[in-house]
C-alpha cells in the first residue's frame, strides 16, 4: 500500500524457511524491517562500516537482475533495516 512516499507492505511466508518464519518464529507477529531505497548498498555498507555501526548482513537477494536488497541486524534495537538498490532499467 502506497502513502504518498512511504509504501506499507505487508508479508504472509507461505512455506520454507526464510527470515520472516524465522522472526515470526522469535518474536511472533510484529514489524520486521524498515526499508531504504539507497543509490548504492555497497556505498550505504562502506559508510556505515567507516562510523563503526555496520551491522550485520543477514540475508542478501537479487531479483530479475535489477533489484538488489539486503537485511541488516543490530543497527536499531528493534527491526531489521533492509536496503533496496535498483538497477537496470528501473533505476
Amino acid at each position: 500500500m502506497r502513502t504518498g512516499s512511504s509504501e506499507i507492505e505487508l508479508i504472509q511466508p507461505l512455506d520454507g524457511r526464510s527470515p520472516y518464519t524465522q522472526f515470526l518464529d522469535l518474536h511472533g507477529e510484529g514489524v520486521h524491517h524498515l526499508a531504504y531505497v539507497v543509490g548504492s548498498i555497497d556505498q550505504c555498507l562502506e559508510s556505515l562500516r567507516a562510523t563503526g555501526e555496520a551491522g550485520r548482513v543477514t540475508f542478501e537477494a537479487t531479483i530479475a537482475g535489477q533489484t538488489r536488497f539486503v537485511y541488516l541486524d543490530g543497527l536499531a534495537h528493534g527491526p531489521a533495516i533492509e536496503l533496496i538498490e535498483t538497477t537496470g532499467e528501473d533505476a
